[in-house]
């Protein structure tokens, strides 16, 4: 009778480990395909991102491209500026792929320029107030912003406040 009862105690705890090891099967099969979907989302709005970020970088190249045509910068500034905004998309992409800072980002895409981080600092110090607020927020937001407003507004140099000086006396 004992040998009775040990035998179904152990038939119902198997029934009910089999049964639970098919609800976690079950469980594990929607989780893989929820991930499945979250990956192929992922994908598509990173390529998203990479066209849009691809597009606006060529738009900066040509508001850069006018504004050198039209003397609106001169050489230096034009140079240092085509280095930073014809790496727009690979600064935008790896600060959201790799999760890095837009400086993390700058540093590494103008590694192989012959300007370094000061040069653009210094660049960005001698800017309007919206130009630095957007460079200094440190996020892709900031960096699209202060790239805008780079493209479409006079870019100040130090030669501006000689000039606004000597026109007043």
């Amino acid at each position: 009778m004992v040998t009775f009862s040990i035998i179904g105690f152990l038939v119902l705890a198997l029934i009910y480990f089999v049964l639970r090891s098919q609800t976690y099967q079950r469980e594990l099969n929607q989780l893989k395909h929820a991930l499945r979907t979250v990956d192929s989302q992922s994908k598509y709005s990173l390529n998203a991102l990479a066209m849009l970020s691809g597009q606006l970088q060529n738009n900066y190249l040509a508001k850069l491209e006018a504004k050198r045509k039209h003397a609106l910068i001169n050489q230096e500034e034009y140079d240092l500026l085509y280095v930073l905004l014809s790496r727009v998309e690979q600064i935008v992409l790896r600060c959201i792929e790799n999760q890095d800072t837009v400086e993390e980002a700058v540093k590494r895409a103008i590694s192989d320029s012959q300007y370094d981080m000061d040069a653009f600092k210094t660049f960005i110090s001698k800017q309007p107030s919206d130009v630095r607020m957007g460079w200094t927020k440190n996020t892709v937001g900031g960096f699209i912003s202060a790239c805008h407003l780079l493209c479409s507004q006079r870019v100040s140099h130090p030669n501006d406040a000689n000039t606004s000086t000597s026109e007043a006396s």
